[in-house]
């Protein structure tokens, strides 16, 4: 086995420990988001660029859930101490013009529609999409999604089985929220 075998098996391996482990603490997220790094470096190396293109932008995009992370732990962590307040836990409609809304409303309901699976996590929720929607739909739903409700932190995930996971997170309040929210997307349609 190549020394360089040996570094891929080990950097793959310590990527998906760091990503089970990532709701334990941002630093984690920050791991998870150094071997990406590493498997992207792996990837152009073994000659495999896709790979490597693939890696290299999961390592920003896990930067980007850290760096998210952290500011919401500390904006918690100084409302605690008095020091500033944490964002509401209310969704502001409003942010939205009339074409904008309509727009949310159309993508929300493919998205949520499409969710598969649900797994519950210690600050909410991850969903599996099936594949009758596109992770460019997930991503405008998303964008639009934290215009209203910006105490959420969203994520997309997309997993070499093709899977596509939307993470829906933000706390035990916001947690309630989602779950609410959840259950009426999952009611039949009137």
């Amino acid at each position: 086995m190549s020394a360089l075998t040996i570094f891929g098996a080990t950097v793959v391996t310590a990527m998906l420990v760091f990503y089970a482990l990532e709701d334990r603490a941002p630093v984690f997220v920050l791991l998870f988001a150094g071997t990406c790094l590493a498997s992207s470096a792996y990837g152009f190396l073994q000659g495999a660029w896709p790979i490597g293109v693939v890696e290299a932008i999961w390592t920003g995009v896990a930067v980007q859930r850290w760096r998210a992370r952290t500011r919401r732990e500390e904006s918690v962590a100084g409302a605690a101490r008095g020091m500033q307040p944490a964002a509401p836990i209310a969704c502001d409609m409003s942010a939205f013009s009339l074409d904008e809304r309509q727009r949310y409303q159309t993508l929300r309901t493919k998205v949520m529609t499409a969710i598969e699976e649900i797994v519950e996590t210690p600050s909410g929720f991850r969903g599996r999409v099936g594949h009758s929607v596109q992770a460019g739909e997930i991503a405008e739903w998303m964008s639009l999604e934290r215009r209203c409700c910006p105490f959420l932190d969203l994520g997309l995930r997309l997993t070499g089985d093709r899977g596509q996971w939307l993470e829906l997170q933000g706390g035990t309040d916001a947690k309630e929220l989602v779950r609410a929210e959840f259950a009426e997307l999952r009611a039949p349609m009137k």
